[in-house]
């Protein structure tokens, strides 16, 4: 098996977030009538020291590595993790933000109610809340392409501070953004004599002897806040798995050579199991063991597999 791993570029490099709506106070949640709170217009921008690192974002295209890039239109979702609205069966201050342009930075524009002290939370894709302590992630449905990977299942998250506020604007600062999960490429060759397999379905389980043997998540909780309800650090938040019933499918178009799918990370190493159908009626198992890390870009090449 040849593998290469290159870190996945870091996302929203230089962003400016233009037009979001209220902020709040700190980390403890006051009543949503607190006449602190407002509609505003907030620009966010990346601290120093994350402005120098290489940026990720939300378009991906494969040359020596992953770069990155935003497309006018993509879309996000920012979620004030200082407020809560008690009057709509505590419902999180949420909603839609858009990139403006195309280009390795953007500004972004939404509505977002908020203070100076408050902490927003910026993901993409765009995604819905529940309360404004954590959403779920999907890693069903993905069909093996890189376009289709970076569109809906490439997520990242920053957490920005509302640093200063006017009557209708603010400012706020935000580290670089983090990838939360892997991005994986995958080929297989037959075991006996080496023969490249097209895959038109691939399935992904985890292997060995745990409990988990033979399923892999569908979903994936990204938590915001510690137990005593305080926000956590940007790079204290990570998706963590539910619990699999199956196998992961991915299923592709047509039968393609090479396979992009987003796996989650793994503590250490861990035994995979794949099951490779051609389309043709030939079908190919075998395992791999490896280590995924968080925002990394793993490419398994040429990964050997037993014809059924």
């Amino acid at each position: 098996m040849k593998s290469r791993r290159q870190i996945l570029w870091g996302m929203l490099g230089g962003m400016v977030l233009a037009g979001l709506t209220a902020c709040s106070g700190d980390d403890a949640t006051d009543v949503p009538n607190d006449d602190g709170v407002k509609v505003r217009r907030i620009t966010i921008t990346q601290t120093e020291a994350a402005a120098q690192q290489a940026p990720t974002r939300a378009s991906l295209t494969e040359d020596d590595g992953l770069t990155a890039s935003w497309t006018a239109g993509d879309a996000l979702t920012y979620c004030n993790l200082s407020r809560v609205d008690y009057g709509n069966n505590e419902a999180p201050y949420s909603g839609g933000l858009t990139a403006a342009s195309t280009a390795a930075a953007s500004q972004f524009t939404g509505d977002v109610a908020c203070r100076a002290g408050d902490y927003l939370a910026v993901v993409y894709p765009a995604t819905t809340f529940e309360y404004n302590d954590r959403y779920t992630i999907s890693l069903t449905g993905q069909d093996g392409t890189l376009n289709t990977l970076a569109t809906n299942y490439h997520y990242v998250f920053g957490k920005a501070t509302v640093t200063a506020v006017t009557g209708a604007t603010a400012t706020a600062t935000m580290e670089k953004m983090k990838s939360l999960l892997t991005v994986c490429k995958f080929s297989f060759v037959d075991k006996d004599g080496g023969a490249a397999i097209p895959v038109k379905t691939l399935g992904i389980s985890y292997g060995g002897s745990g409990s988990d043997n033979g399923t892999y998540p569908p979903t994936a909780t990204v938590s915001l806040k510690d137990a005593d309800g305080v926000s956590l650090d940007q790079a204290d938040v990570h998706a963590t798995g539910a619990t699999g019933t199956g196998a992961l499918t991915v299923t592709c178009s047509t039968a393609q050579d090479a396979v992009y799918v987003a796996l989650l990370p793994t503590a250490a190493a861990r035994t995979f199991s794949f099951s490779v159908s051609d389309g043709s009626g030939n079908s190919y198992t075998g395992t791999a063991k490896a280590t995924l890390t968080e925002g990394e870009y793993v490419a398994a090449e040429g990964l050997k597999l037993t014809k059924q």
